[in-house]
């Protein structure tokens, strides 16, 4: 049995993630959206244009998995629909058990993103009420766009260095005291105490 073949099938892998979806494989084909969209987003925040080299195995591998993807859906042997590259703690129950683990960490993130939204609205109130009185187009670009990615860039830094460094080694536990062997089984001792003689008959 043929399935999803011609001109409509080619165009669609064309797109990453779409050949996925058009067979009905809604995760894979998402999970692969995102990452390719995203690498082109982060490439255009950072202004970073060589980052967009990434976005060229993430195509190759979309383009030919759907491919793949229907040759084993014309064997018979569909595969389970599931997000790829990790992504599949983020599905059901899985999600709810991660966000419990790492609430601090979702936490922080709205917080990052909370601040960044504020700080966007200010420089606008600032530089508005600025270019009134001369020309502040430099100092918008200034904060609005160069210092953001200087952050971000130097977190991207902070972060690779924490990863080559790697976890923290736990320091070495001290030797433990030495102890006496146990008392036997019956309750009497290995060997005999031995008492000082006090003298006395």
């Amino acid at each position: 049995m043929n399935r999803k073949h011609g001109l409509l099938f080619f165009l669609s892998s064309c797109i990453p993630g779409c050949g996925q979806m058009h067979q009905g494989y809604m995760k894979r084909g998402m999970s692969l959206l995102m990452t390719f969209c995203g690498i082109f987003a982060v490439a255009i925040f950072l202004q970073a244009g060589a980052l967009t080299v990434l976005m060229l195995p993430v195509w190759l591998y979309a383009f030919f998995d759907s491919y793949n993807l229907r040759a084993q859906l014309d064997q018979g042997a569909a595969p389970e629909d599931a997000f790829l590259f990790g992504l599949s703690d983020m599905d059901s129950r899985q999600m709810s058990a991660l966000l419990q683990k790492r609430h601090s960490l979702v936490g922080w993130g709205l917080v990052v993103l909370g601040v960044y939204l504020f700080y966007t609205t200010a420089v606008d109130w600032v530089t508005d009420f600025l270019g009134q009185f001369f020309d502040t187009w430099w100092i918008y670009n200034l904060l609005a766009y160069d210092v953001p990615r200087l952050a971000v860039t130097v977190g991207i830094i902070a972060l690779g260095i924490w990863f080559i460094r790697g976890p923290r080694k736990a320091p070495a536990e001290e030797i433990p005291a030495f102890t006496p062997p146990c008392q036997e089984a019956g309750g009497e001792t290995s060997q005999e105490e031995v008492t000082p003689d006090d003298g006395q008959s």
